[in-house]
């Protein structure tokens, strides 16, 4: 759930600063630990951002103040693409709360597909309620749980599309990166079903083999769209039982997007661009 590079929004900082006017300062509003991370929120202008790490540098989630469900990071926008590209998308499972963003967008745009939520640390989720608006109820649901320990009590082929946001620009949580716990996702979805991953271009090595382990366990080339922003770049595999899966093509891609409409701020059809044609080669 890390944007590693400056979202868009700090823009407006960088046009204070050539305005001949300093921007402003952090103000840290929280900073806490618990047994799996250092936790740090800070307020930048209208901007309010989670971090995680000893140091604070990873950016976990960021809003504005102003206007909590404005786009900040890109990311988001191309993870909802999956609700476009398939029609398995009524019971969504999600591993990784951050503060609570993603979340919110259901609630607020799509009432009527549920989402559950894993989040192995209970100061996430106090971080994400206290200072980011974030509350469960409706169609989002919140487990504090280990996410391989939550897709391990899920049904086998139970759910229509299992995201995994536990990813930070660190590292894959070690018990996450392995052939069995792509196996187990694999299994935990309908046929048909979508494993959507955001993973990250600065650690290369990282990337290409989670991309090479979710090819040799679902099978076929998964889609991947790359951040233009950002270094995030979201794979998206479909479980098919038979034969590998085929993604649907360029224009399709497009025309679903279009068909499916924007979700809250972002535009389907502008993150449908962000498609790379090479899976392997996305920098």
């Amino acid at each position: 759930m890390t944007e590693t590079k400056p979202p868009g929004a700090f823009n407006r900082f960088m046009n204070v600063l050539s305005s001949g006017f300093a921007p402003p300062e952090p103000v840290t509003v929280f900073r806490g630990e618990s047994e799996f991370s250092r936790i740090t929120v800070k307020d930048c202008g209208d901007l309010r951002t989670l971090y995680m790490g000893e140091d604070a540098r990873e950016s976990e989630t960021s809003i504005s103040l102003t206007n909590p469900l404005a786009a900040v990071f890109e990311y988001p926008g191309m993870m909802f693409l999956s609700l476009a590209i398939s029609p398995l998308n009524s019971d969504i499972t999600m591993l990784g709360l951050g503060g609570g963003f993603i979340p919110r967008l259901f609630q607020a745009y799509m009432p009527q597909r549920r989402l559950t939520v894993a989040e192995v640390d209970p100061l996430v989720f106090e971080v994400a309620s206290t200072y980011f608006f974030f509350s469960p109820g409706g169609n989002v649901s919140v487990e504090i749980a280990d996410g391989l320990e939550h897709v391990s009590s899920m049904p086998p082929g139970g759910a229509d599309q299992i995201w995994l946001d536990a990813f930070n620009g660190n590292y894959i949580p070690a018990h996450m990166a392995t052939d069995g716990f792509m196996e187990l996702c694999r299994s935990r979805l309908r046929p048909g079903g979508l494993l959507v991953q955001n993973l990250h271009q600065t650690r290369m090595d990282c990337y290409r083999t989670q991309l090479r382990r979710t090819m040799e366990i679902f099978g076929g080339v998964p889609l991947v769209f790359a951040g233009r922003k950002s270094a995030n770049a979201v794979v998206m595999s479909s479980r098919q039982d038979d034969v590998p899966w085929t993604p649907p093509g360029v224009k399709s891609v497009v025309r679903l997007a279009r068909e499916f409409g924007p979700v809250g701020p972002y535009n389907l059809a502008n993150e449908s661009q962000k498609r790379v044609a090479s899976p392997e080669l996305v920098l």
